[in-house]
């Protein structure tokens, strides 16, 4: 098994559930997702120091696809993609340049304006059929973009489009709430988009930071859109926050992270999501809470695993 065999009261049951989906699933393993927030650069937290780490926090379990935010031109510039290239991942960034133009950036191009939410998928079970990115508001913070992979299993031929995002990061009410609605709204649009290239009923996954818990209006228009969340409706579902804080160096010289203090740790408080719509089934949601994992990023990744119900679109 991948995730600890007890999280609450509820895990007998769940397990069970779990149990019965894989049996009677014909098709191969459960499709792992995982999310996670590298924590930048932007802070005096050379990535030298941390990408032994992030490569190890992103391969403890293996996951098929994965969506990364915070990636810096110093990330793309370590040996992290290198690695995980030569681990069976394959990166996907989108055209850039065409995704500036499409959102009328003025200013000059600099090496600051990449896509920070690539995704990550693992070449011995999927092919890639298409891919995307888009930037959400240039002129107000050109790095929060949305990243998207049509994929196909080479085990059943079954499709879906995965997501990569982040949202507006400021904390100062309607405003920012209303910003980060904005970039759901966008994700929405562009999901259609696809579909009306791949088909109607081409499931979808999304992960990201969305600064914003459940409970916010983003997350609210993301479910009018057909989308639901993995951490409230999954079998199995962790009980932790997903942002812990940013990891702290220590006499030693190296950084230290932990999680916060127990009444503070909730998954109510998590702003980090995986959601996903119709043709997919959530079985499991686990917060990364290792300490390796605490030391190296200030979010703790989230894996689901999920089940693909639908069957293959028609050409």
């Amino acid at each position: 098994m991948i995730f600890p065999a007890a999280i609450g009261p509820r895990t007998v049951l769940a397990s069970c559930v779990v149990a019965v989906a894989m049996a009677f699933s014909c098709r191969a393993e459960p499709l792992k997702f995982l999310t996670l927030n590298v924590w930048g650069d932007y802070f005096g937290n050379p990535v030298e120091e941390r990408e032994a780490g992030m490569e190890a926090a992103i391969l403890k379990d293996r996951p098929h696809v994965v969506s990364l935010q915070e990636v810096t031109p110093g990330w793309y510039a370590s040996r992290l993609f290198p690695n995980l290239r030569n681990s069976g991942y394959e990166l996907v960034r989108g055209d850039e340049a065409a995704a500036l133009r499409r959102a009328a950036f003025a200013g000059e191009r600099t090496p600051k304006h990449v896509n920070h939410e690539p995704l990550l998928y693992r070449k011995d079970r999927f092919n890639l059929l298409d891919s995307g990115v888009d930037f959400f508001h240039v002129s107000l913070q050109v790095e929060k973009s949305v990243t998207w992979a049509v994929l196909e299993d080479k085990t059943d031929g079954r499709r879906f489009v995965a997501f990569a995002t982040h949202f507006w990061w400021k904390s100062n009410g309607i405003e920012s709430h209303t910003i980060r609605e904005l970039n759901a709204r966008h994700v929405l649009w562009l999901l259609a988009d696809i579909r009306r290239k791949w088909g109607a009923g081409l499931p979808a996954i999304l992960g990201g930071d969305l600064n914003s818990v459940e409970t916010s209006i983003a997350h609210e228009m993301l479910r009018q859109g057909g989308f639901r969340n993995a951490a409230s409706s999954a079998a199995i579902r962790s009980a932790h926050c997903s942002h812990h804080g940013n990891p702290v160096r220590g006499a030693d010289g190296k950084y230290r992270g932990s999680l916060r203090p127990p009444a503070l740790d909730t998954p109510d408080r998590s702003i980090d999501h995986v959601y996903y719509t119709k043709g997919i089934r959530a079985l499991r949601h686990e917060i990364g809470t290792w300490q390796e994992v605490l030391d190296v990023t200030d979010h703790s990744p989230v894996l689901v695993e999920f089940v693909l119900e639908s069957k293959r679109e028609k050409e």
